[in-house]
């Protein structure tokens, strides 16, 4: 070998022999604002996050503790990772957002402060484990594309001015765009916004385990569909939940307080399991609404009604109801179908009214339904309603326990009623009452109050009753004959 090929032949040794550096993580990108300034390493990071977000292709950021000033824009393929509530993105601008994201982008353990909006976005986006905190517009505003987020935490802040802050705006940011849809899990509202999160424009929205404490509104929905399971709502003035020609379903959700637990108005209604207590008015006001109720519980509804239902086509299935002021169901216009329900102590703010079932105008399909301590009528079918009442248990209504007037018709089976002061049935200005079936025990009032004036009419069959009080005025007919199996 000639001797002048040796020395290279040692540093090619050498070189070979040397342990190859680890490789760093493709696409991964380090920021402290404490350092001096690096390459972005993990042992040399880089001082500017708005560098680091300047680099091309996807990338995963990773965040130490500390204050970074925006706004900041995230491009497409961006992974904005901090170290939890230490890690600090802010605007000091209240017309600025403090991040923009346009595309497949996600945000993960940081806190989003001030600015007008904490985060626009157009999805796809991923948010998890981020604080939004003090913005003058709102959290989040998604405009098209999809955001799913996980452990969010929305502080509205103690020094809210704007008086139309929300959580979250779902709607679509040009005309003719497709819907954008929002998946929020595991996650808490706090304070005063103004709506927690608002759907427009045909928008889709999915709650699950969303807690919601101080919003004047928890969900306020136009058109689109919504989903709201495991949630709970307290401490707000408005209506917990809200729809306007959209499609909402409500699993396992409870509002406490706010004036009503849900309102819908022109939409269709999809509950199993909803309870609402001290709504200031009802704990659902449902106007020209569709829809299935199951499992519903009320408690201590203000002077609308526990449920209060009108010109609306509903089915409402094992409800509870109870202390609400002058009603526990109030239908005006529509159908609705009652079953297995109970209701109790209905009485006005004076204690001397209060109906358990107020029909108006309707169409009341009831069955199996048990009313104890309504102040005023335990039944009423009024002003041309028609009503059919079946296996109905009835105590201490205070006037009456059935009545019909102003041209209503009430046909009733199977009605047990048990101590009553009042009347035990009262029919007038042409209401029709038809009873088959009627037991009465513990009555003070007189069997059948009815002013027989024009097509007033009382027909009954199968009787037993302590009292026949009333039993012979001329438009009282009563059939002797054996009930029908």
């Amino acid at each position: 070998m000639p001797t002048r090929l040796l020395p290279w032949l040692l540093v090619l040794l050498c070189a070979c022999s040397r342990p190859a550096p680890r490789p760093q993580a493709a696409g991964e990108l380090w920021v402290d604002r404490a350092a001096s300034g690096g390459d972005g390493t993990r042992e040399r990071p880089l001082r500017s996050l708005t560098e680091a977000l300047a680099r091309p292709g996807p990338k995963r950021v990773h965040l130490a503790s500390g204050r970074y000033e925006g706004p900041f824009r995230l491009p497409e393929g961006t992974r904005l990772v901090g170290r939890g509530p230490a890690t600090i993105l802010a605007a000091t601008d209240p017309g600025s957002s403090v991040v923009e994201a346009t595309g497949d982008t996600a945000l993960e353990a940081l806190v989003v402060e001030g600015g007008g909006w904490g985060l626009e976005a157009r999805g796809p986006m991923s948010v998890h484990a981020v604080t939004f905190r003090s913005q003058t517009r709102g959290a989040i505003r998604l405009d098209a594309g999809s955001l799913e987020g996980r452990g969010l935490r929305f502080e509205a802040g103690a020094a809210i001015q704007a008086p139309a802050v929300v959580g979250v705006l779902v709607e679509a940011g040009t005309a003719g765009a497709s819907a954008p849809s929002l998946i929020l899990r595991d996650s808490a509202f706090e304070g005063a916004y103004d709506r927690a999160v608002r759907a427009r424009g045909g928008a889709t929205v999915r709650l699950e385990g969303v807690d919601f404490q101080g919003p004047r509104m928890a969900l306020s929905q136009e058109g689109g569909a919504a989903e709201v399971e495991r949630a709970r709502a307290s401490g707000g003035t408005g209506a917990a939940f809200s729809t306007v020609e959209g499609a909402l379903t409500l699993v396992d959700v409870r509002v406490q307080g706010h004036e009503y637990g849900v309102t819908a108005n022109q939409a269709r209604l999809s509950v199993r399991g909803f309870r609402s207590e001290h709504a200031t008015r009802a704990g659902m006001g449902l106007t020209a609404t569709t829809g299935l109720l199951e499992d519903v519980t009320v408690k201590d509804a203000g002077n609308y009604g526990a449920l209060q239902l009108t010109a609306s086509d509903l089915e409402v299935r094992r409800f509870r109801l109870e202390g609400s002021r002058e009603y526990g169901v109030v239908a005006l216009q529509g159908r609705v179908r009652l079953r297995d329900g109970v209701i109790q102590g209905v009485s006005t703010a004076d204690g001397i009214a209060g109906d358990g079932l107020h029909l108006r105008q309707v169409d009341a399909d009831v069955d199996t339904v048990t009313v104890e301590g309504a102040k005023g009528t335990c039944v009423l079918a009024t002003q041309r309603a028609h009503a059919v009442l079946r296996d109905a248990r009835l105590s201490g209504c205070g006037l009456a326990a059935l009545a019909v007037d102003s041209k209503a018709t009430l046909e009733s089976r199977n009605v047990d009623v048990r101590d009553t002061p009042g009347s035990i049935l009262v029919a007038i200005e042409e209401g029709q009452l038809q009873v088959e079936g009627l037991t009465v025990k513990d009555a003070r009032g007189e069997l059948i109050s009815t002013d027989c004036e024009g097509q007033t009419r009382v027909r009954l069959r199968h009787v037993d009753a302590s009292t026949t009080r009333g039993l012979r005025s001329p438009c009282v007919q009563l059939d002797a004959r054996s009930p029908q199996p």
